[in-house]
């Protein structure tokens, strides 16, 4: 938000509360810059963890700082935001009547027709609520499949711990919908897969995992969808290459079968809290019923290093990663074997599958933008008969990094 005025016309146009001229509650800014702001009440007396709205450990540090600046006597950064009690009632709708809760800190989501609001809310007790309420009418949809996610794999026991647990959901007055869940550890994941991450994704798999014809598959069904809509209407030349290799693809799977699962959509370290029995894995806006086995083994790799390393994903590194989705896929699914040219094939298809869903959510083809660009590059590279082999005669030069593979 540019400023203070910004922040009340979000609750007067999109919570459309009216104020009734009594003082309620005072958010000052911790991040007053930037896409994300966040804000945190003026008079709270702790500080909760940031790990659940804030990725980035600079902007944690940068938050933390500013908060420990003001403890210290010094002034706040500007943009002081002032709430009536009616406006910060508004924020109570979502959470649990018998919580005791109240809310702390409020972070806006990136701009855009997805864009909503996490709200971390805390009791006197300690408790630490998390919301998460619609911004724009286009979050509607993405914070009602989250909600049914949540719950849908809240009943499967053995994801219990691992998947956030849904309190509550619903709308506000004015249509916009929200959820709540009660906060995980604050641990913020490593960077690396290691067993914990392993340990999830093979239990997201053997509760989920289903073999049928490449054509009645999901993933297939939605694909087409995609990339003829694409052909139709879009199609740039950057996409040439893509579009040849779904082709190709789709040829070479017809008439075979193909195992999928349940997959999150955006298994990154962003989106997973660590602590002493496992993982929690939350933003499930994303998850499709129809992924192959690898998709989110190749997100957590792929998605890091071209967004956080900033790097391409080819020679060494690429022959590494494919040996490593070997190794995994026989953690996941020790009872089935795969020839080194389905896992290519696998790996194509999370490439496809990714690139599509940025295209489809932008509604353009953004050939600047790094992961674009990037699985762009990478599909067109791709061939029939690539030179990379894995689980055969021609093996990775080297180590495979300790980043992509922990043995069992």
């Amino acid at each position: 938000m540019k400023d203070a005025q910004e922040w009340r016309d979000w609750l007067a146009l999109t919570l459309q509360q009216p104020g009734d001229g009594h003082p309620g509650l005072r958010w000052q800014p911790l991040l007053p810059f930037g896409r994300r702001q966040l804000y945190c009440l003026r008079d709270v007396d702790r500080l909760p963890e940031l790990a659940y709205l804030l990725r980035s450990r600079g902007r944690r540090w940068l938050a933390r700082s500013a908060w420990h600046i003001v403890r210290l006597g010094l002034s706040w950064p500007r943009g002081e935001a002032m709430m009536t009690a009616a406006e910060s009632d508004v924020l109570r709708q979502v959470l649990p009547a018998a919580s005791g809760a109240s809310p702390a800190l409020i972070q806006f989501g990136s701009p855009g027709p997805f864009q909503k609001v996490v709200v971390v809310s805390t009791s006197a007790a300690g408790r630490v609520w998390v919301s998460k309420i619609a911004f724009q009418p286009g979050a509607d949809d993405l914070v009602a499949r989250e909600a049914s996610w949540l719950t849908r794999l809240g009943r499967v026991a053995e994801l219990r711990g691992s998947v956030p647990e849904l309190v509550l959901a619903g709308r506000l007055t004015t249509g916009r919908r929200f959820l709540t869940m009660p906060a995980a550890s604050p641990l913020a994941s490593p960077s690396g897969l290691g067993p914990a991450h392993r340990q999830f994704l093979e239990q997201l798999c053997r509760v989920s995992v289903r073999e049928c014809s490449w054509e009645e598959t999901p993933l297939r069904q939605r694909l087409h969808e995609r990339f003829r809509h694409l052909t139709c209407e879009l199609a740039p030349s950057v996409l040439a290459g893509p579009l040849a290799c779904w082709e190709r693809i789709d040829s070479e799977l017809r008439g075979k079968v193909v195992p999928t699962c349940i997959g999150h959509g955006d298994f990154a370290p962003w989106n997973i809290n660590g602590g002493a029995h496992g993982v929690t894995v939350f933003d499930w806006e994303y998850a499709e019923d129809s992924v192959t086995p690898l998709h989110d083994f190749f997100h957590f790799q792929c998605m890091q290093r071209v967004l956080v390393s900033r790097c391409k994903l080819r020679g060494q590194w690429l022959e590494s990663l494919l040996e490593a989705a070997r190794l995994h896929l026989r953690f996941v699914l020790p009872t089935s074997a795969f020839p080194a040219g389905q896992i290519e094939s696998m790996f194509a298809l999370y490439l496809l599958d990714t690139l599509s869903l940025y295209i489809e959510a932008s509604g353009e083809v953004d050939a600047e933008h790094r992961v674009i660009r990037e699985y762009v590059r990478c599909l067109s590279a791709l061939h029939p008969r690539r030179s990379i082999r894995v689980g055969g005669c021609q093996q990775p030069r080297g180590e495979i990094p300790h980043a992509l593979v922990h043995r069992r």
